[in-house]
């Protein structure tokens, strides 16, 4: 956290990240990119049996959740590790670059945004196919897929926007921006909206109606034979509700300090870093809940291991043949010197 009632005249420099800290967000960071790293691959390498939009989405969550990891990693470690000099002179465009974007996490509320959405994207775009399976077909093509992705990103960069106005230079530090309470309840209020209520909203409903869709369907005797395709359609199903709850039980602490913050103007209070960190570990729960819960991945992934270990013994076993048989021919020609 920054230190805002330091005044000295010299340098205003950001208090010292501790290194609990720093080894707890650095192993937050690093098993995001290798767990999300890890599903990109098996999916990547399987592309013809991950090819549905549900696992195309899942693959671009996956994505978004290893780019969020390397932001994180940079903005919270390496930013913090490199003491910063927060009182300008001279220079105020380079002064409010700094101040807007480094000192406030902007890239790193961006991309959990952006990741926000994608989850969203994913349980309407299962609700589409399990409660309007005809409308779906019909209508869900690669080109809205893509489109959907997009709008992802650009929610999460446009929604992220509003952290340059946060903070700005005042007597050459970089400190909260000075609001009117009545904006400040207002920027609070539609914050924890859109950050945290609409999504929370989303989801409810539609796994609601995926559930009770899914209920009448396996009631019916005249639905026998679709018992195969209804039990994978319901592990997808799992498997991607567990993301929803888990995004729940991520965030909503922090969507509680959010709220505090804006109304007392506390932006020192330990808690941020705590809570944060909390929200960061939610991109790297997913590759969790999908070893543990998505039978398709899990088996996939295991056929590759074990594929790559055969791959290893058949190489060994060459390289032990090739030696053997090198040595055979070194005896031979002893023999045949021998011989003459």
């Amino acid at each position: 956290m920054t230190d805002f009632d330091n005044t000295t005249k010299s340098y205003w420099i950001q208090t010292p990240l501790r290194p609990q800290l720093v080894a707890v967000y650095t192993i937050i960071a690093c098993l995001a990119v290798l767990g999300n790293g890890m599903v990109i691959t098996v999916m990547l390498l399987r592309r013809r049996v991950f090819r549905s939009f549900t696992n195309r989405l899942i693959l671009h969550q996956s994505v978004i959740d290893c780019v969020t990891g390397v932001v994180f990693f940079v903005w919270r470690v390496v930013l913090q590790i490199i003491q910063k000099p927060v009182f300008f002179e001279g220079n105020i465009i380079y002064a409010q670059l700094i101040c807007r974007f480094i000192t406030v996490d902007f890239f790193v509320w961006c991309m959990n945004v952006t990741s926000t959405y994608n989850l969203v994207i994913i349980s309407l775009e299962r609700f589409m196919a399990t409660c309007h399976p005809v409308k779906h077909r019909n209508t869900w093509t690669s080109v809205k897929l893509k489109f959907a992705m997009g709008t992802a990103w650009a929610i999460g960069f446009i929604y992220g926007s509003q952290f340059v106005f946060m903070f700005e230079v005042n007597e050459g530090y970089c400190r909260p921006a000075q609001l009117e309470t009545g904006f400040k309840v207002f920027h609070a209020l539609a914050g924890i909206t859109f950050e945290y209520l609409v999504p929370v909203i989303i989801l409810i409903y539609t796994y609601s109606r995926i559930i009770i869709t899914l209920t009448k369907k396996s009631a019916n005797p005249m639905n026998g034979a679709r018992n195969t395709t209804n039990k994978a359609k319901k592990n997808v199903l799992v498997t991607t509700m567990l993301i929803g709850i888990m995004f729940v039980l991520c965030w909503t602490p922090t969507e509680v300090l959010a709220v505090y913050i804006q109304l007392s103007d506390d932006w020192k209070t330990p808690l941020y870093d705590i809570f944060t960190s909390l929200v960061a570990c939610n991109m790297l729960v997913n590759p969790v809940i999908y070893c543990f819960k998505y039978e398709k991945f899990r088996s996939e992934l295991s056929k590759l291991v074990l594929e790559r270990c055969r791959r290893n013994r058949v190489e060994d076993g060459n390289t032990i043949s090739m030696s053997a048989a090198s040595s055979r021919m070194n005896t031979n020609r002893m023999h045949v010197g021998e011989s003459s």
